[in-house]
């Protein structure tokens, strides 16, 4: 079986995981590593059997034989590296966030339609079987119209140097609150029409812990709490007028339970036993868009990733 070429810029521990899923995934492979560090690269590329390794981003973008990069740096630099990719006429996976803010967003994204070129966002619970299975309940009526929906994130991310520095675009909101928005974002199946956010900082001045209050059409309303100083419960709970449902690990749904309103478990749903790590549903559907000369992803387009940031701008501007 012919693999599928990945190139990766960046060799931190993202990267890490997205190499190993690629070994582990049939008909792809982790073909080629980029650091500025040319001994970084050449460690990371023998942990993960990466055949070619480069000092240079440059370098493994004009690498004839990548079919796809991904962008595993820091949000600071993903518009930048992106746009250099697909002048380069690379198809390219950005790690979310997908930039630092909409102008940036909109530049990479305009630059992939002017040249014809695949771009889009590894935002992965788009892609998650969990994730799918939970809309089908929704859609079926299972716990009736949704009402609310509330959940909380949050790992101690104090030892991440990238996490603290507002010059590297640093912050619980682009690094953890992009999933709660998306997730809410895609089970009520519509854009928040409003939304506040509070915050507590840091010295360095990033936001270290924020609360988002959505508001909908038709009077649906939620509440995502998010931090990078301690783990939170990390669940969510979505409410209908006919019962409520549990997903637990909300950036990668370990289980999901269903109740009706008189506290009955009604359906318990475990991840596809065949799942590698879930960031390889992303990587199938890349493929599939590339090979069908399509530059977006159908469940993640760029207008939906160019929405997200600018939802995310907003927010930004009322925490500073």
């Amino acid at each position: 079986m012919i693999e599928f070429k990945v190139g990766i810029i960046g060799a931190g521990k993202i990267a890490g995981t997205i190499a190993d899923t690629l070994n582990k995934l049939d008909a792809f492979c982790p073909y080629a590593i980029a650091s500025r560090d040319i001994d970084k690269a050449n460690e990371f590329g023998d942990m993960y059997n990466i055949e070619k390794r480069y000092g240079s981003y440059e370098e493994l973008a004009n690498d004839p034989e990548v079919e796809l990069i991904y962008i595993a740096t820091p949000h600071s630099h993903h518009a930048e590296q992106a746009k250099m990719c697909i002048n380069a006429g690379k198809p390219v996976l950005v790690e979310k966030a997908f930039s630092f803010d909409a102008p940036s967003t909109k530049e990479v994204l305009d630059l992939s339609r002017e040249k014809n070129v695949f771009c889009g966002e590894a935002m992965w619970i788009r892609f998650l079987p969990m994730y799918d299975m939970a809309r089908d309940i929704i859609k079926k009526g299972a716990i009736g119209r949704i009402n609310s929906i509330t959940c909380s994130l949050g790992y101690d991310l104090r030892k991440k140097e990238r996490l603290l520095k507002p010059e590297l675009a640093g912050g619980a909101l682009l690094d953890l609150g992009v999933y709660p928005i998306n997730a809410i974002s895609m089970l009520f199946d519509q854009a928040p029409i409003s939304a506040m956010i509070s915050c507590v900082k840091l010295d360095t001045g990033v936001d270290a812990q924020d609360t988002i209050h959505f508001n909908f059409n038709k009077g649906g309303i939620a509440q995502a709490f998010i931090t990078m100083l301690y783990k939170a419960d990390n669940k969510m709970l979505i409410y209908g007028d006919r019962g409520y449902m549990e997903i637990t690990n909300i950036n990668c749904p370990e289980e999901i339970k269903v109740y009706n309103f008189d506290e009955q478990l009604v359906a318990d749903i475990k991840p596809p036993e065949n799942q590698i790590s879930g960031y390889e549903y992303e990587f199938l559907a890349a493929r599939n868009a590339i090979i069908s000369g399509r530059i977006e992803f159908n469940r993640m387009p760029q207008a939906e990733t160019l929405g997200i940031m600018t939802f995310i701008d907003t927010l930004k501007k009322q925490i500073k």
